[in-house]
């Protein structure tokens, strides 16, 4: 048990279960003067009951939360938790950066959705309050956007909303990352996206079939393929410090003149007998990157957000087992 760098040799420790079956409190343990804790589980984790074993403990009034214990090979290493002391952020809060901001545009009847995932960076070594009435982050979100909702789940309802085109974030943050999860409607893909402060990277990903997009400042990259036969239009950044970045239509290509018309059907006609001889070979699966592999973990951070958000009246337990899921998916994250 960890206080920042330090042992932390007070408090009580609870563990928790959480299975397909079953679900709560199951014990609890003073921490030793050395640190240290122990709990004897009463099964080994089993993949199959979709089960779970995680330990929590509060400090300074901030409840804290292990990895989550999922297979029997994990209970061969050190459970550690760590905790911090606490620092109440300034009136008008603090300038964090952003180390990775994603944004996914997908198309929802005659207007486009948006998931738009801030994962912040607090370098300090204490976790960052809000003092009385204030807050310690906020954020613009693009001019157009309508019907902002922000995932609740991590925290409680009113810690993060949006408030006049803004992210306001009061819940704590505690040193290192903390993702947040904003979804909102704008009438079409032509984004305006304010950038205050530093982006240590942003990716914008398009849905497929989208109207031409450039964006002045960005580097497109290949199509990314995140789900078998859905694909993502890319456009990154990195490094960006107190900008601007819109997606703007892009300049569609005139017609070719006549002559060339001959040429460009010799070629398709060459592509078409490529792809005849090909047809006939075995076909190798597509290897998904590093960079695909990050963008799913991302999503499926979404997804489990959105998944807890629609249930009104979590239980302790249940918000612990999605709190222990999002620091794994988010550690799993930070290997990428």
């Amino acid at each position: 048990m960890f206080v920042g760098d330090s042992t932390l040799a007070s408090g009580t420790v609870v563990l928790h279960h959480v299975a397909s079956d079953a679900q709560g409190e199951i014990d609890s343990t003073r921490v030793a003067a050395d640190g240290t804790f122990s709990f004897r589980l009463p099964t080994v984790p089993d993949p199959g009951r979709a089960e779970v074993y995680f330990a929590s403990v509060r400090h300074s009034g901030i409840l804290y939360f292990g990895n989550a214990i999922t297979t029997a090979v994990q209970l061969d290493s050190l459970y550690e938790i760590h905790t911090y002391d606490t620092r109440t952020a300034p009136e008008g809060g603090v300038q964090l950066p952003l180390e990775v901001r994603n944004l996914f545009l997908e198309p929802d009847g005659d207007r486009w959705q948006v998931t738009d995932l801030f994962q912040l960076r607090n370098d300090g070594d204490r976790t960052l309050v809000a003092a009385e009435g204030s807050f310690i982050w906020r954020y613009p979100l693009p001019p157009r956007a309508a019907d902002p909702a922000v995932a609740q789940a991590q925290f409680a309802t009113g810690m993060a909303e949006v408030e006049n085109g803004d992210l306001v974030v009061r819940t704590p943050v505690a040193p290192g990352e903390r993702l947040f999860v904003v979804r909102y409607h704008v009438p079409d893909p032509f984004l305006t996206l304010p950038l205050p402060g530093t982006t240590q990277t942003l990716e914008i990903l398009v849905r497929e079939p989208a109207p031409p997009l450039d964006a002045p400042g960005l580097v497109v990259g290949d199509r990314v393929e995140i789900e078998p036969g859905t694909t993502y239009r890319r456009f990154s950044g990195s490094n960006l410090s107190n900008t601007t970045v819109r997606l703007m239509k892009a300049e569609v290509p005139g017609k070719p003149p006549v002559r060339w018309f001959a040429v460009i059907l010799g070629v398709l006609l060459g592509t078409v007998a490529v792809w005849a001889v090909q047809k006939g070979r075995p076909q190798r699966a597509p290897v998904q990157t590093g960079d695909d592999a990050r963008k799913a973990l991302i999503l499926e951070v979404a997804r489990l957000d959105e998944a807890f958000e629609a249930n009104p009246h979590p239980t302790p337990e249940e918000r612990g087992a999605y709190q222990a899921r999002r620091a794994d998916l988010l550690r799993r994250l930070r290997t990428l």
